[in-house]
């Protein structure tokens, strides 16, 4: 009788050859491609996890959707994740197999100039659109912030004021999450840097006016119980005193972005000497660090934050 040959899969770059291995180098992509090629399967039945498969197998009765399939394998091999993670990545995964089978599309049937120009308009307005439709799912808004400025960067800076303000009033967590790029939070911020520098600015030029006042809108948005109604679970919070210690909030390798700390408390990236941030620094600012240390001597100051 043949020997059956046993293979390894490969997730995150690592060979996977038990149910421990892949619950420690959990990819999301690498999973998915291994089950709709059916290696996953394969590879279940010759390294003999036959209840593993079983219940593998029994997933295309009731699941046809990416996000349902890949929450059912994390379910069977009980792979620790959070949810808001699973959904990002599933919704950046689609977003890019579409793309591509667009790219591929524009090279087959070889478009012309004008319909790929059309088309890169559209897809702008598809895009804020999308934004708009789904202001309640930040995973999703996340993903279209990120893909309209890594692809639309250019149109942005041309309609700065127009597209500002449809987000503003259409979906206003959106202006949160711009503000986490760094091109777009310097536009903004340049603004309160030219007044704390006391060199004013010209009231006749349209544009600086323009910003002075989407800048006072932003501001208008930091807010406890504006912030809590535009992201909900998402909005983090801490009080309470340290006793003039440092106490370690977030972990190193996460980024969060501060939104309020009280006047004489302190913040600082994770385990980062010397780099003490107070409210002069965070106060309308948004400042993003790595992890957070928070310092402060009163029971009732809060510091609000989200995970980026």
């Amino acid at each position: 009788m043949a020997k059956t040959i046993k293979f390894n899969l490969i997730c995150d770059g690592k060979p996977i050859r038990s149910i421990e291995d892949l619950q420690n180098n959990f990819s999301i992509e690498d999973l998915l491609s291994y089950y709709d090629n059916k290696l996953l399967h394969r590879w279940l039945k010759v390294r003999g996890f036959e209840n593993e498969l079983k219940k593998v197998e029994a997933i295309a009765a009731t699941e046809k959707t990416h996000i349902g399939i890949i929450k059912k394998l994390i379910d069977i091999f009980s792979i620790e994740i959070d949810e808001n993670k699973i959904n990002e990545n599933i919704y950046m995964l689609e977003y890019l197999n579409e793309r591509e089978k667009r790219v591929k599309l524009y090279e087959k049937e070889n478009y012309k100039i004008n319909s790929i120009i059309n088309d890169y308009y559209l897809g702008y307005e598809k895009i804020i659109q999308d934004i708009i439709d789904n202001k309640a799912d930040i995973s999703k808004v996340k993903i279209s912030v990120n893909e309209l400025i890594d692809r639309y960067l250019q149109l942005i800076k041309m309609n700065r004021k127009s597209l500002f303000y449809k987000l503003y009033y259409n979906a206003p967590i959106a202006i949160l999450i711009m503000m986490m790029n760094k091109d777009i939070k310097d536009y903004h911020l340049s603004f309160a840097i030219k007044m704390n520098d006391n060199n004013g600015f010209d009231e006749s030029d349209i544009e600086e006016n323009d910003k002075k006042i989407m800048y006072k809108d932003i501001c208008k948005m930091l807010d406890k119980s504006t912030l809590a109604k535009m992201l909900g679970e998402n909005l983090k919070s801490f009080s309470g005193t340290t006793e003039s210690y440092w106490k370690d909030i977030e972990p190193k390798g996460k980024k969060f972005l501060i939104f309020n700390i009280e006047k004489g408390d302190y913040v600082r990236a994770a385990g980062k000497t010397g780099s003490d941030l107070g409210f002069g620094e965070i106060h309308n600012k948004f400042v993003i660090i790595d992890g957070i240390d928070y310092k402060s001597n009163s029971n009732t100051n809060e510091l609000l934050y989200m995970e980026v």
